[in-house]
């Protein structure tokens, strides 16, 4: 009989090991087959892009999580690729645009001017050239022959109403006119008014000021459209000019008028703010491919506009196998926002829930 509570007390060990083991056994398999499920699971690269930067860090990082979660890939935000992507897309596809943009202008007043309309070229001068400031201080890019086209139509322009609006204008088509632009354009336009216009900018041209640029080492530098080549570009003290730059770690604009500088420096930030999705085109391909994802995934919200665009990428060929775009005009929309990213992931065609027929198609940009 003494031996019974020994006996006893051995029997709870004994049960209580096997117990353990068997749970021990039963966590470890349950991990493993997390494990696994989570690693069959196809990476998938998701790049992110806003209207409003503030937001950008929320939504990322919620639409990460729940594509993992909800097992349609293994998600993976690489932020540094991320802001490659945004770098690359200033000016990748706006050259041509603005380039254009500075030509349709032109030819308008062109047009305006030939006619005899004077009054409404004015009027139209003013407004295109305080878009083309915009323009160069938003897309660092080579635009000054047709930047400095626009200039010599806004001078003109203004010939017979502002002398003071078409020296500043005909200043910047003197100083970045080549000679066979300026026989060009000048062969369109009656020859008082050219002689008019050389009376008026000549004396602001003959004397020019050395602006230094500081901080420009890992930057690619624009003044008025066009590329500085040297740490310092002569200027006419009284233009106004704008210089862009593109850097490796991130972007810079400032109008300024030379009198008033000896120096501008350089000081870059991240842009983060973009109005439409960023170019495919503009994703960073070799480390893309050294990473050997499954696919890559493209989301831009539109605060502003109030969508969001979504856009399926193959990453081999870094084509669009599918995009669509998901409305956020109510709460309910912007509640069901997740739900439907994930079911036009999971789809096969290109619609999904609450999208837009707009800028449904499988084609690539």
């Amino acid at each position: 009989m003494p031996k019974v509570p020994y006996l006893f007390s051995l029997s709870k060990q004994i049960i209580f090991f096997f117990v353990f083991v068997f749970f021990f056994i039963g966590c470890q398999s349950t991990n493993k087959n997390k494990l696994k499920k989570s690693s069959q699971f196809d990476k998938a690269l998701v790049f992110y892009a806003s209207d409003d930067p503030i937001w950008l860090p929320y939504f990322s990082n919620s639409f990460t999580r729940r594509i993992s979660e909800d097992g349609v890939y293994n998600a993976v935000q690489n932020r540094d690729l991320n802001k490659e992507w945004m770098i690359n897309s200033l000016g990748n596809q706006e050259d041509v645009l603005v380039e254009d943009k500075f030509l349709l202008y032109s030819n308008k007043l062109r047009g305006f001017i030939l006619a005899g309309n004077f009054s409404k070229a004015q009027k139209l001068s003013v407004i295109y050239m305080r878009d083309a400031v915009l323009l160069l201080s938003n897309n660092p890019s080579s635009v000054s022959f047709s930047y400095a086209t626009l200039a010599f139509w806004s001078a003109i322009s203004n010939l017979k109403t502002s002398n003071s609006l078409a020296r500043d204008y005909g200043i910047i088509y003197e100083k970045y006119s080549s000679f066979s632009v300026k026989d060009n354009l000048e062969s369109q336009v009656d020859s008082k008014l050219i002689d008019k216009l050389k009376s008026i900018t000549m004396p602001y041209i003959a004397k020019q000021k050395s602006i230094k640029i500081l901080n420009a080492k890992n930057c690619t530098t624009f003044i008025d459209g066009q590329e500085l080549k040297s740490s310092a570009i002569m200027l006419p003290p009284k233009m106004q000019s704008v210089i862009s730059a593109s850097c490796s770690n991130g972007s810079f604009s400032q109008v300024f008028i030379a009198e008033k500088y000896s120096s501008i420096k350089i000081s870059p930030y991240m842009p983060s703010s973009f109005y439409s999705m960023p170019s495919v085109a503009s994703l960073p391909k070799e480390q893309i491919l050294s990473l050997r994802p499954s696919a890559i995934i493209l989301i831009y919200w539109s605060h502003s506009d109030k969508y969001m665009e979504s856009q399926l990428v193959d990453p081999k060929s870094f084509s669009v196998v599918k995009k669509t775009r998901i409305l956020l005009s109510s709460k309910k929309d912007l509640d069901e926002a997740g739900d439907n990213l994930i079911a036009f992931l999971r789809s096969k065609n290109t619609q999904s829930p609450k999208t837009s027929s707009q800028g449904l198609t499988s084609s690539s940009n």
